[in-house]
């Protein structure tokens, strides 16, 4: 683990009228050397190990960048050093135990739930899988047939094609664009059982960036599940990749996509990193805008334009330190220039006069949902993951609530006011059957053309 970043959130860390029932956090070194994070929750009736090690998967030219999300895909199934395809599987629910791996951008995670006993063996083939995995070849071709046919449904489907635009507008020519994609059809055809075998190889080490515990368990041992899990990796550590971040240029392009049969909106524009967190203002910005049945932009075109069954507003993250808004969704091909107008008038009115109505509602079931979460183990080791990761006080796990307390009309005012871009700064796509669907916009036949659009 990056000592730095751990002992600089960990000197940040105080305690908030914690008694003895309550979840407490500590930072601990195991016998074998290994520093982790102790998240003791009394009573808990689990243990869940979070692990995450860096990979520069997506920004290495070199390498095939589909050989990270099919190894992360089939690691656990496909077999180890004295363990069959599937045995670790079986071992899993014979001890009523959980584990996965997980791949984003700069990361690979490995999450662990664990019985109150049994745990050796269930390590132990946990161990084995991350130091020796065997990626059978019958299971390698059975994955990347799954995700072969995975791909040739994205490039059917319209919103893949808008997308796309938005990635290759964002990040050009940039390796990372691809990671974002997860994947191109040339390279996962390519992709042979070696590359994962490499990619595994080069990844799982004995000095993971973070690990936390969390459970009803001492430190000592905590410390044995760690050098048990982490038993017989390279002790090699390397840095978080550096990623870049997008950059969205205003302006309206139009994807032709003759097969399609429905046309795809698709707008973006960067939203600025926030130093709160959790982030529960952007959760109720999003919201207003567009939740499920509702929000002022769903009710904008599905309501009064009749022009589509859905629109949804998202808040991304490219990565823990480039984020975005996105609203998109399907619209009638014959009401693009009047849903695309409306949206803009709707966002570009909001954003200057944005609304708090249901603050209140929304604090008081995110307070609900913190205390139905605030024992739970897994819970807990996730949202202390993720403040570790983005370099966050770990405290924030423990204030949660008193944080989500403390969310004010105008807090969500001054995020909109200081990181939400203006209408005129958004970038439209649409991804079309119709070439002159869009007024007064670029129109292109690949999304790697928006590169050619006139640019601000």
């Amino acid at each position: 683990m990056s000592k730095t970043l751990l002992v600089a959130a960990l000197l940040a860390l105080h305690m908030t009228g914690a008694n003895a029932a309550s979840p407490s956090i500590d930072e601990h070194v195991s016998a074998d050397g290994t520093r982790f994070v102790l998240v003791s929750v009394p009573e808990a009736d689990e243990i869940v190990i979070q692990v995450a090690w860096p990979t520069d998967w997506a920004v290495n030219r070199e390498s095939n960048h589909v050989a990270p999300i099919l190894a992360t895909r089939s690691q656990f199934l496909a077999g180890a050093e004295g363990f069959g395809p599937g045995a670790l599987s079986v071992s899993l629910n014979d001890a009523g135990a959980e584990a996965h791996l997980t791949l984003d951008s700069q990361f690979v995670y490995c999450s662990i739930v664990l019985p109150d006993n049994g745990v050796e063996g269930v390590l132990a083939a946990i161990n084995a899988h991350l130091r020796s995995p065997r990626f059978d070849e019958e299971w390698f071709h059975r994955i990347r047939d799954a995700y072969l046919d995975h791909l040739a449904k994205l490039q059917r489907d319209p919103s893949s094609y808008a997308f796309d635009t938005l990635r290759w507008s964002a990040f050009g020519d940039h390796p990372f664009r691809r990671s974002m994609a997860f994947g191109e059809l040339d390279a996962a055809k390519n992709v042979k059982r070696s590359d994962l075998v490499a990619w595994a190889d080069a990844t799982y080490t004995g000095v993971p960036h973070a690990l936390i515990v969390a459970g009803d368990v001492d430190a000592r041992p905590a410390g044995r599940l760690v050098d048990r899990l982490l038993q017989g990796l390279p002790g090699n550590p390397r840095p978080p990749a550096t990623l870049p971040v997008e950059v969205y240029n205003a302006g309206k392009v139009l994807i032709h996509v003759p097969h399609a049969r429905d046309s795809y909106i698709a707008i973006a524009g960067a939203v600025e990193v926030s130093a709160e967190w959790p982030k529960f203002h952007d959760g109720f910005i999003v919201r207003t805008l567009s939740h499920s049945g509702g929000g002022v932009l769903n009710d904008a075109v599905r309501g009064l334009l009749r022009a589509a069954y859905s629109i949804k507003a998202d808040f991304g993250e490219s990565h823990y330190y480039s984020h975005y808004l996105l609203i998109h969704g399907s619209v009638d091909t014959a009401r693009i220039d009047a849903s695309v107008e409306e949206l803009l008038r709707v966002y570009g009115r909001y954003v200057k006069s944005p609304s708090t109505a249901g603050l209140e509602q929304f604090r008081s079931r995110t307070q609900e949902t913190l205390y139905r979460t605030g024992n739970d183990p897994v819970a807990l080791s996730l949202a202390t993951l993720r403040a570790l990761l983005r370099g966050h006080e770990v405290s924030a796990v423990l204030e949660r609530n008193a944080r989500a307390e403390r969310l004010s009309p105008e807090m969500v005012r001054r995020r909109v006011r200081e990181a939400y871009p203006e209408a005129g700064d958004l970038l439209v796509v649409v991804a079309s059957p119709d070439a002159e669907a869009l007024s007064d916009a670029c129109v292109i036949e690949a999304p790697k053309d928006v590169l050619k659009c006139d640019r601000p």
